[in-house]
C-alpha cells in the first residue's frame, strides 16, 4: 500500500493501548489494510469494554436515517453501544469506566456526513469525563485541498451539521478531531496516530487502500465525489436515486422530462461534468415503485467539478423549467421511528431541510432565485479563507502542505 493507515502502525498501537479499558468508536469501515476489524486490531493489546457505533451501526446494514440500537456483537463477543439512537453523545459514566476511546471511521470529509457529528459528540462527552481520544487517522477521499460551500451558521446546527466548518471542510478525521479541541473549544486530550504516505493532492483511489462503502448509498469513489453535493437533493422533492443501483449519481422525478432537463443541465458548462437522461424505478425512499425520469451525472474531470455549486445552479434550475418542484419541510421529512437529524434543532431557525444541510438559508435563497449564486460563493470564500487561517494557526494540518490554496 502506498499510503498506511493510523491502524497498521501496530509497534505504536500497541504502546498506546497496553494494558488498557479501551472505547471504541467504530463500524464496518473499520479495518486494518490486511483486513483485521479494529476489535480485533485492539483486542491483541488490550480490553476492549464497549463499541460506540455511529449510524448505519457497526455492520453499516441499517438504513440512512434509521434508528439503530444497542445491543450485543456475538461475532466479536463485545457490547455494542448506538450512537443513532436514543442517544447521540456516549454518556459520561460510560466514558469514565475506560482509559481510552479509540476513533477508527472512515469518513468522506463533508460536514453532512454524521460521522463527523457522531466524532464531535464522543469528542465533547472525552473532554467532560477526562478520557483522552485517540484517533487512527484515515485519508480524506476528496483530497486535504479543497474546501467548498459556506461555514455552518451557528443557527443551522443539527446532526447534519454540527460545527462551523465547511460543507466541504478539506480535514482528515485525526485533523478535525484536533480542530474540535483547539478551534471548538473542547480542550480534549487528542492524539492522532498519523497516516504515513498520505499527501494532500491525494484522492482515495490513488492511496492504494482498498474502498469500504461508508455507507449504504455510498459504494464507491465517485459517488462520494457526487454526494459533495447531492446530499442537498434530500431536501427537495427530487428523488436522489435511493432505492436504486446508483444513488446520487442520478436523481430526478416522475414530473420530470429527461431529455429536456439533460439538455438543459448541459448548457449550464458546470465544470468537469455532463448530463445523461435516464429513467429509473426506485425500489424505497421517494417514489418507491414509480417510474422516474431525470439524469446521471458523469464525472468527466474531478480537479474541476465544484459538486456544492454545482447542485446549487443545478436545482436552481430545476426549479425554474418545473413548477412541481419543492423545497422540503422538516416536519415532513422524517418519521417517528426515525432518528431526528433534522427536528432535534435548538433554535428551529428555519423550517426548511435544506438550510440544515448547507448551514445557512443561503443556499436556499440563491434556487429560489433572490440570490445570486457568484455572489454567495464569494461570500463563502472569504468564510472558507477564515476557517482555514484558525486551523493553520492551531496547528490542526498534520500533512504537507499546511497552507492550503483557498479552493
Amino acid at each position: 500500500m502506498r499510503v498506511k493507515l493510523g491502524a497498521d502502525r501496530v509497534e505504536q498501537l500497541e504502546r498506546a493501548l497496553q494494558g488498557k479499558r479501551v472505547g471504541l468508536v467504530a463500524n464496518q469501515t473499520s479495518f486494518s489494510s490486511g483486513m483485521r476489524h479494529l476489535v480485533e486490531v485492539v483486542n491483541d493489546y488490550a480490553r476492549v469494554e464497549v463499541v460506540f457505533t455511529p449510524e448505519h451501526g457497526l455492520w453499516g446494514a441499517a438504513a440512512a436515517g434509521e434508528f439503530v440500537r444497542s445491543g450485543f456483537e456475538a461475532e466479536f463477543g463485545v457490547r455494542v453501544y448506538s450512537l443513532y439512537g436514543e442517544e447521540l453523545e456516549p454518556p459520561v459514566e460510560e466514558l469514565q469506566k475506560l482509559d481510552l476511546v479509540v476513533y477508527d471511521i472512515q469518513d468522506l470529509g463533508l460536514r453532512w456526513y454524521t460521522y463527523a457529528s457522531t466524532l464531535y459528540y464522543v469528542e465533547k462527552a472525552c473532554a467532560k469525563a477526562g478520557v483522552p481520544l485517540l484517533v487512527l487517522d484515515r485519508p480524506n477521499p476528496l483530497t486535504g485541498m479543497v474546501t467548498e460551500g459556506p461555514v455552518l451558521k451557528p443557527e443551522y446546527r443539527s446532526f447534519v451539521g454540527v460545527a462551523s466548518i465547511p460543507a466541504r471542510y478539506a480535514l482528515t478525521p485525526g485533523e478535525l478531531a484536533l480542530y474540535y479541541s483547539r478551534v471548538e473549544g473542547f480542550n480534549c486530550e487528542v492524539q492522532v496516530l498519523e497516516l504515513e504516505g498520505w499527501q494532500r493532492s491525494m484522492w482515495f483511489d490513488e492511496t492504494g487502500l482498498p474502498w469500504i462503502p461508508t455507507s449504504p448509498n455510498i459504494p464507491n469513489l465517485e459517488t462520494a465525489i457526487v454526494y459533495a453535493g447531492a446530499c442537498m437533493l434530500e431536501g427537495t422533492n427530487l428523488s436522489e436515486g435511493r432505492g436504486t443501483a446508483s444513488p446520487f449519481l442520478q436523481f430526478g422525478a416522475p414530473w420530470v422530462k429527461a431529455r429536456e432537463l439533460a439538455r438543459a443541465l448541459n448548457e449550464e458548462g458546470i465544470p468537469g461534468v455532463a448530463f445523461r437522461p435516464v429513467k429509473f424505478v426506485p425500489t424505497a425512499s421517494k417514489y418507491s415503485g414509480q417510474l422516474v425520469s431525470g439524469v446521471y451525472v458523469h464525472v468527466v474531470d474531478r480537479s474541476t467539478f465544484k459538486p456544492f455549486t454545482a447542485f446549487v445552479k443545478i436545482l436552481r434550475r430545476i426549479r425554474e423549467m418545473y413548477g412541481e418542484f419543492e423545497l422540503l419541510s422538516r416536519e415532513a421529512e422524517r418519521e417517528v421511528e426515525y432518528v431526528k437529524d433534522y427536528t432535534a434543532w435548538s433554535t428551529g431557525a428555519s423550517r426548511y431541510v435544506i438550510d440544515y444541510l448547507a448551514g445557512t438559508s443561503e443556499v436556499r435563497e440563491c434556487i429560489e432565485g433572490r440570490a445570486d449564486v457568484e455572489g454567495a460563493e464569494e461570500r463563502w470564500r472569504r468564510e472558507r479563507k477564515r476557517y482555514l487561517e484558525k486551523a493553520a494557526e492551531k496547528g490542526v494540518l498534520l500533512y504537507e502542505p499546511r497552507s492550503l490554496p483557498l479552493g
